[in-house]
């Protein structure tokens, strides 16, 4: 009788441990589940405002290597055009150029077979397109252009295109073998004879805000191939 009575009194005891959460335990999850959303929120703010503020930054810096690597083709373009025989191409190289306005510039020159995508023709696009590359103080980087299969080749000013609105700088790096010396000039120089030293890079300075950037282009040159036999 004992027994069973001590079994009857132990039932109640189990029924209520079996039971649901006390108040306390309740309230102390929502305490942890209140600092879980908090700590959440927080980081993704955090996130949002570092994408925010850097999402320009980030913007200016592709813009800058895009037109550099889209000069590196065009040039690339112009060696291999020179390469394959074109009688009118040549390695890039400085030469006195006419700009739109009518006057003479010293720039570096090379010749596209097929043009480019930037430049809008006035009528149906032609080959054996003549560029220069030139820095101008209100547009920046730009193209000028015209196609040697037009009838007023000689004598008609060059047409622009402009590359980026953001370069401030377009200077030239010329190596001297025998100091083993580089230096940066504003211009291309020019040998005792009066003829254009070729330099070895060129350099673009991008500016946008409070933010400079500079990239280096190596100018490529026509090398000797192996013969095809």
């Amino acid at each position: 009788m004992k027994r069973y009575r001590s079994s009857a009194l132990a039932a109640p005891k189990l029924r209520r441990s079996a039971g649901g959460f006390t108040l306390i335990e309740v309230l102390l999850a929502l305490a942890l589940l209140a600092a879980l959303l908090l700590s959440i929120n927080q980081f993704v703010f955090s996130i949002t405002e570092a994408w925010t503020k850097n999402q320009d930054q980030f913007i200016f810096v592709q813009h800058t290597r895009a037109v550099t690597r889209h000069i590196d083709e065009l040039l690339q373009v112009a060696v291999a055009n020179a390469r394959a025989g074109s009688p009118a191409a040549g390695a890039p190289a400085g030469a006195e150029v006419k700009t739109p306005e009518g006057s003479s510039a010293d720039l570096i020159t090379f010749d596209l077979p097929m043009g480019d995508r930037l430049f809008v023709w006035p009528a149906a696009p032609l080959p054996e397109v003549q560029c220069a590359l030139a820095w101008r103080k209100d547009d920046g980087l730009v193209l000028y252009w015209k196609s040697r299969l037009e009838a007023d080749f000689a004598d008609a000013n060059p047409r622009m295109a402009v590359l980026s609105p953001f370069v401030t700088a377009l200077t030239y790096d010329y190596y001297d073998a025998t100091t083993d010396t580089w230096s940066t000039e504003e211009a291309l120089q020019k040998d005792s004879g009066g003829n254009f030293e070729a330099p070895k890079r060129i350099r673009l300075k991008f500016h946008r805000k409070d933010r400079d950037y500079e990239e280096i282009i190596t100018l490529p040159v026509i090398t000797q191939g192996l013969p095809a036999y």
